[in-house]
């Protein structure tokens, strides 16, 4: 048990460690290509923070044909897990950054872009309400195809959206790239190669930690005696939300808190459409009580956090809720008998 526990640990260092070198790549992408900052949050940053969300699933439901049920299991609490994670426990996170920091940002309540939260929340609540039901009947595996492209075609128009705002003059990016650092060139100029390589090198890194993760998940419960798909849904969105959370701290602390929440509600987009698809096309979508469960809880924090956005600034409470919410869950999943 201590080995497994061990391997699952340095493999979810691995992911996050992939996931930084990612995201860093890709902010950097998205300032080469002058593309709109709430892009680069809600698109490019989401959407390199939530692949070990969506290797996970993908690694699970793809593999494993000695133990394909719960392998299956693994990828759906992995998909229903992330969106409940980043709907509350990140919210909670982000309140906490808040307080923190408040003497040096000199204020607490985040300041947001009423439009750009909205506009994220509106594709997520709709697009993930019809799949969650959608997960409580009997599908072929035609509809379930057609539901999956769907959702490729709804997060293609979301990306074009989003593309297509302009980028505020003079934004720049504290960090650089971590590549020209270690290759003594200037990180605040990366070059065009550098940039690619270090992109490509994080998704291997993520890829590599997710199928040791998804591995480890599997043998652990069968040690601990425990449910595949229960500790999917508890630890994989706790591990591999991290960079979602570590990215939304920092923007934060730099008062970038646009960027923040941006990062939050692109990745609940990303979360409603691109794993949910793999969910279709590669297993029955036939949700337990405790994934209907955690979809539930992730569709009332966000209709919470939409009604709250309603100016520019976001008060902590609204982000305390989130705690509240992941409280219930857990409190739910016992009366379910799922510990």
């Amino acid at each position: 048990m201590a080995i497994h526990a061990i391997i699952l640990v340095l493999s979810f260092a691995i992911i996050l460690a992939g996931s930084e070198l990612f995201t860093n790549g890709v902010e950097w992408a998205g300032h080469r290509l002058h593309v709109a900052e709430a892009a680069v949050g809600s698109l490019f940053a989401a959407v390199g923070t939530a692949l070990p969300e969506t290797f996970i699933p993908a690694v699970a439901l793809l593999t494993g044909r000695d133990s394909a049920a719960a392998h299956t299991a693994v990828g759906l609490g992995a998909i229903v897990g992330a969106p409940l994670m980043l709907s509350t426990v990140a919210m909670f996170v982000m309140g906490i950054a808040a307080l923190v920091f408040r003497k040096r940002r000199g204020r607490i309540a985040l300041k947001v872009v009423r439009e750009d939260a909205r506009r994220d929340l509106a594709f997520f609540f709709p697009v993930f309400l019809c799949l969650m039901i959608a997960g409580t009947v009997e599908m072929g595996a035609v509809l379930r195809h057609v539901l999956a492209v769907a959702l490729l075609i709804v997060y293609a128009s979301y990306a074009v959206v989003m593309l297509r705002l302009k980028r505020a003059a003079g934004v720049q990016l504290v960090h650089g790239l971590y590549f020209e650092s270690i290759l003594r060139g200037n990180p605040l100029e990366p070059r065009a190669l550098a940039t690619a390589a270090q992109v490509i090198v994080g998704v291997l890194a993520i890829l590599i930690g997710a199928v040791e993760f998804v591995d480890q998940i599997v043998v652990f419960s069968a040690h601990a005696h425990l449910n595949p798909g229960v500790l999917s849904l508890l630890l994989s969105p706790l591990a591999t939300e991290l960079p979602e959370k570590y990215n939304s701290v920092v923007w934060i602390r730099d008062g970038k808190d646009h960027l923040a929440l941006a990062n939050i509600t692109g990745a609940m987009v990303f979360q409603s459409c691109i794993p949910v698809a793999l969910g279709l096309a590669f297993s029955p979508w036939h949700l337990t009580s405790p994934e209907l469960l955690a979809g539930s809880i992730a569709l009332a924090s966000a209709a919470i956090l939409y009604l709250n956005v309603r100016d520019s600034e976001l008060g902590t409470p609204t982000l305390m809720i989130g705690a509240a919410a992941y409280a219930i869950f857990l409190i739910g999943l016992w009366r379910l008998g799922a510990f």
